[in-house]
């Protein structure tokens, strides 16, 4: 036998909003050692839980989904630009390495700088390229679409 839900759960009119949600769950609590203000956004759905913003970051962090309420969110299939998809991956691990991904599909292996010495002079030698690169870009794209 199927069972048959009488009220759509996402559905906005029955969904308490989550700025009551926000209002009976809001709190504090200390996560990794980090006094964190601790909230809830929807009751009942599976899957989701409360959420840590570290009291330090609070400003910020209200700042980015300010800027998302008043301009909107982007869609779950978004494509990232390249230069979004380095600044996400960016990282320095603790041997000092750096690495950074310049293609966001899963499986993809980032690039890999064994230091800060060696990321400064890789980023100086490919901003002395750039404008070989342009150039040579151009060329190819004039012969592609000269052959087309």
């Amino acid at each position: 036998m199927s069972s048959f839900m009488l009220f759509e759960q996402n559905s906005e009119q029955v969904a308490k909003p989550a700025s009551k949600v926000l209002m009976e769950s809001a709190g504090f609590d200390y996560v990794d050692g980090e006094l964190c203000f601790i909230f809830s956004t929807s009751e009942g759905k599976r899957g989701y839980g409360k959420q840590a913003i570290p009291v330090k970051d609070i400003d910020e962090c209200y700042q980015v989904l300010s800027e998302a309420a008043d301009n909107g969110v982007q869609s779950e299939d978004y494509v990232p630009t390249t230069p979004e998809i380095i600044k996400k991956s960016l990282i320095q691990s603790e041997d000092g390495s750096i690495r950074f991904k310049t293609q966001a599909q899963k499986g993809k292996k980032p690039t890999y700088i064994v230091s800060d010495n060696h990321f400064t002079a890789f980023v100086s030698k490919l901003g002395e390229l750039l404008p070989m690169i342009k150039e040579k870009a151009n060329e190819i794209s004039g012969s592609q679409s000269e052959s087309s």
